[in-house]
């Protein structure tokens, strides 16, 4: 009888414990660290509880793509994901290495972008760019980071979107665009024709070069109109 009541008490105390439980060229390219999602501490089954995995929400993911030369686009989108919660980066890279865009005058860009204007629709109009391992399924906001190039979106970023944009159908489009002087409407404009299924926060974030070093306010405000 005494054993009986032993073993009756340790079931109950391991129930109770369980219980408890041109504008703007970007040189120097760091490489990009997409990070790891962080442990859920809340990891039961309690179908309330948003931040339990089986009933995972992609709402709560964010994708950064961008492209940079003269590293003000990298700088930005750096600061960018110190703000957004559950965010990963990936950065387009042209498939041909240590191309010039300097030389003449920018005239390699110059010349990828007219290229583009001439035939947007024809794939060979684009640069090739470096393969790229992302499901945009997981994700249903995508935040562009986009040089201007010549009043439009910088090639290599647009080989991207246009191989990829119609997977971004119905996904909420951040676009944050960095030039020098010029305004950016050609530069929605191209990201509005490569994603034309997307569904695009206003306004745009527009951070001038001279604006690079101080971005963090602006992303910081930018964030808050989107909500």
């Amino acid at each position: 009888m005494k054993k009986y009541f032993y073993l009756l008490f340790v079931a109950f105390m391991a129930v109770g414990l369980g219980a408890c439980s041109p504008d703007d060229y970007e040189t120097n390219e760091p490489e990009t660290v997409t990070p790891e999602n962080p442990e859920n501490p809340d990891d039961g089954n309690d179908p309330d509880n948003p931040d339990d995995p089986d009933n995972s929400n992609p709402a709560g993911k964010t994708l950064i793509v961008y492209y940079s030369f003269t590293n003000n686009v990298h700088t930005i989108v750096t600061d960018l994901q110190t703000q957004i919660e559950d965010a990963d980066i990936v950065r387009i890279e042209p498939a041909e290495e240590g191309l010039d865009y300097a030389a003449n005058g920018y005239a390699i860009g110059s010349t990828l972008i007219q290229a583009i204007r001439d035939n947007p629709n024809d794939e060979s109009s684009y640069p090739e760019i470096k393969p790229v391992n992302v499901n945009i399924a997981d994700y249903s906001r995508i935040i562009v980071g986009a040089p201007l190039w010549w009043s439009n979106m910088a090639a290599p970023l647009q080989t991207y979107l246009f191989q990829h944009g119609n997977e971004m159908e119905g996904k909420e489009i951040g676009l944050i665009v960095s030039s020098s002087s010029s305004g950016i409407s050609g530069v929605e404009s191209d990201a509005k024709r490569l994603i034309p299924g997307g569904n695009f926060l206003t306004p745009s974030l527009w951070i001038r070069s001279s604006q690079t070093s101080n971005c963090h306010s602006l992303i910081a405000d930018w964030l808050e109109q989107i909500n």
